[in-house]
């Protein structure tokens, strides 16, 4: 029964340490950047980065991983224990972000992708894989960048395409539309819609659907379509506690999602019970060294209000 007591008493403390220790950046001559907790432990090493500025060591590191970029071992991501995970893939226009909750990661020349806990969804067996968007991601073997043709900005080819869902399983084009938001490929194939909600997630969609066209008004259209869509494409977690709804809208048959990782009043938080619905925005505070960003949140209601009214 001791022996029980003491072992529960230190499940405890560890849990109850797990849970409150808090990150931070550090910075170092030299442009050397790392991470340490609360009191001072060193959590990663400090090695040589491209830029500090970036990196404000009054800010606490909240997420469940963490991103280094390194100059000579490029930008690669940790747990909160200062694990290395894996280091993100190149995409089209740079280094990968967060797209629906998944990063691109590399291995072995390789392509896959990771969700926000740092768990390697679809493992890397792709010589491409685009970040997902609409629920899926494309991906080929044995294409390649032809730099012949445009060295900037070089086209993919060759290889074999297909699809795949989040969870990495290969998804079957059909000859025909099943559902109002299968997505037509180039090949006049179809692509099925990916999202499924339970009654909670089907209301909060309501909700922005009823104030469609408000929205519209104030955002407006990019692509000649003119259809818009709202998809959950994140739900609640222990690192963060709201849906996350993405405006996606049509572009020659094919979803162009709002970029979830800049301001354009596209990208939506509602609370998990349902009940609070809030526009995003991020909003730069360190003017003088641009380097400290804030996440803000305006009432969807109070938004609209305030844009429609100017």
């Amino acid at each position: 029964m001791k022996k029980i007591c003491v072992f529960l008493l230190l499940l405890i403390s560890h849990l109850t340490f797990s849970q409150t220790e808090k990150l931070f950046y550090y910075s170092e001559k030299d442009s050397l950047l790392g991470v340490k907790n609360q009191n001072g432990k060193i959590i990663v090493p400090a090695d040589v980065t491209w830029e500090t500025v970036a990196y404000n060591d009054s800010i606490e590191i909240k997420s469940s991983i963490f991103l280094l970029s390194f100059k000579n071992r490029g930008d690669l991501y940790f747990d909160r224990k200062g694990n290395y995970l894996f280091k993100t893939a190149l995409a089209a226009l740079g280094n990968s972000d967060f797209h629906e909750g998944y990063i691109l990661y590399e291995e072995n020349g390789k392509s896959g992708l990771a969700n926000r806990l740092g768990n390697k969804i679809i493992s890397a067996q792709y010589d491409y894989i685009s970040p997902l968007g609409f629920g899926f991601a494309q991906y080929c073997n044995g294409c390649y960048w032809d730099t012949s043709k445009d060295e900037e900005h070089p086209p993919l080819v060759g290889g074999v395409w297909g699809f795949v869902d989040r969870n990495g399983k290969e998804i079957k084009t059909t000859t025909k539309r099943n559902h109002p938001k299968d997505i037509e490929t180039k090949e006049h194939q179809f692509i099925p819609y990916q999202f499924k909600y339970n009654k909670t997630e089907q209301e909060i969609l309501a909700f922005f659907e009823k104030r469609k066209n408000q929205i519209i008004k104030i955002n407006g259209f990019n692509c000649s379509d003119k259809k818009l869509f709202f998809e959950i494409v994140e739900k609640p977690s222990e690192f963060d506690s709201f849906y996350k709804i993405k405006t996606f809208e049509l572009c020659n048959k094919y979803p162009n999602g709002a970029d979830e990782n800049y301001d354009d009043y596209k990208n939506f938080k509602v609370s998990a019970d349902g009940k609070n619905y809030y526009v995003l925005y991020i909003d730069l505070v360190n003017y003088k060294e641009y380097s400290e960003y804030v996440e803000r949140k305006i009432p969807v209601d109070k938004w609209i209000i305030e844009n429609l009214n100017k």
